[in-house]
Formats: structure tokens, C-alpha cells, sequence
């Protein structure tokens, strides 16, 4: 499904240039959940911004379903294909657990009865109980919101699921819940998903671990 071909990237600055990307290549399935790992600096942020479609490499390629991304409309292609999930959970906070969940719905012009339907059986999947759905993020909990971010990319029911450091601010037990859904929605949901993580405990968890080293992938 997602083809990465001798991928480079290079970061140009005023006093330097850096070599994120070094000739990477690898291959990501749907029903699989991958691990990536590796030192800070080695490029796994910036691998995953690529596979986001948030920029294409300076050279080779990344194709989805055999097209070049460097072809294709990226903001159509993130918003069909990929939705990710952020340490941070990038909640709105002004928004109840159930109005973001339904977000990515509202901006495909689905109705807001429809839309905040869907929503809510994803939340009770993620469980999130439903004295919590009109909670601001502010009145949940970290696990509680991380797994509002994890309803909001179920309901867009995208092929692609990407999370940056997805267990980061939790503690270990709602972390491993984290990782239990992830690993769910692969197994059970058919997603490719995607975790950037320096936890151990969860690659562990995965199917396969891929390792950064100094811009460049191999296999661990």
C-alpha cells in the first residue's frame, strides 16, 4: 500500500544543511502496526511528516497504492487516506469530547446528526464512557484525551494511521491501553498504523520495528 524508494530529505538553513533522509526504502502494509524507533535527530519526525504527505522528498519516492505522493494533491491525499495522532492530542479546547471526535466529519459536510452519531460509537470503542462525550478536554483526563484523538482517526476512516509518540504523556497503564488500541485498530480495523515512540513497551507490541539511524531504515 505505502512504498518508500531510496527517499532523501534535506534540511537547508542559512549556516548549514542537514541530511534528515538518507536513501531510505521500506514497505507498509494495511493490517500491520509498525514501530519506529531510534535517537532524537535520526529522522523519524521527519519520516513520518513525509508519509503524512505534509511535503515530498528531495529525491526518490514515496508512492501510496503505486502513485508518487510527489504527483498527487497532498491536502486531498491527507484527507482522504491519513489521519494522525499527536502527543500533544491537538484537542480543540472550546470543543466537547464528541464535537472533536466529529470534527473530520463536519469538514466532509456530513450532517451534524450523522456525523456526531458515528462519532459516539467510536468514543464508547475507545472507551469513553457517555457521561464523558459532552466533557471539554479540559475536564478529561491524559488517556481520556489521547483517546479522543484516536476516535477522531477512526471516524475519518482513513487506511492510514500515523501517531507521534502517542503514549509520551501518559502513565504506563493508560499508555498500554494506547497501544492496545492501535494494535486493534490493524488487526481488527485492516489500518496500516504508523507509532513513532522511544517506549520500548511499545514496540514491543508490534508487528515490526523499523530503526532509525542517522537518516537512514533498516529492519530490527
Amino acid at each position: 500500500m505505502l512504498t518508500l524508494d531510496n527517499v532523501c530529505y534535506t534540511y537547508r538553513t542559512k549556516a548549514q544543511t542537514i541530511e534528515a533522509l538518507r536513501g531510505v526504502s521500506a514497505e507498509f502494509e494495511v493490517g500491520q502496526f509498525y514501530a519506529l524507533v531510534g535517537p532524537s535527530g535520526s529522522g523519524k519526525t521527519t519520516l513520518l511528516s513525509l508519509l503524512a504527505g505534509l511535503d515530498v522528498p528531495a529525491s526518490g519516492e514515496i508512492r501510496w497504492n503505486g502513485s508518487a505522493t510527489a504527483t498527487m494533491d497532498l491536502d486531498r491525499f491527507r484527507f482522504d487516506h491519513v489521519s494522525v495522532i499527536y502527543q500533544n492530542f491537538n484537542l480543540f479546547a472550546h470543543l466537547t469530547a464528541l464535537e472533536n471526535a466529529a470534527y473530520p466529519l463536519y469538514l466532509r459536510g456530513i450532517s451534524k446528526k450523522e456525523a456526531e452519531a458515528k462519532a459516539a460509537d467510536k468514543l464508547k470503542q475507545v472507551g469513553i464512557s457517555e457521561d464523558k462525550l459532552h466533557r471539554l478536554p479540559s475536564h478529561l483526563s491524559g488517556g481520556e484525551q489521547q483517546r479522543v484523538a484516536i476516535a477522531r482517526a477512526l471516524v475519518s476512516d482513513t487506511e492510514l494511521i500515523l501517531a507521534d509518540e502517542p503514549t509520551g504523556n501518559l502513565d504506563s497503564k493508560n499508555g498500554m491501553r494506547i497501544v492496545e488500541l492501535l494494535s486493534e485498530l490493524a488487526h481488527r480495523e485492516n489500518r496500516c498504523v504508523i507509532v513513532v515512540t522511544h517506549d520500548p513497551t511499545v514496540a514491543g507490541k508490534a508487528d515490526n520495528t523499523l530503526l532509525m539511524e542517522d537518516g537512514k531504515l533498516r529492519n530490527d
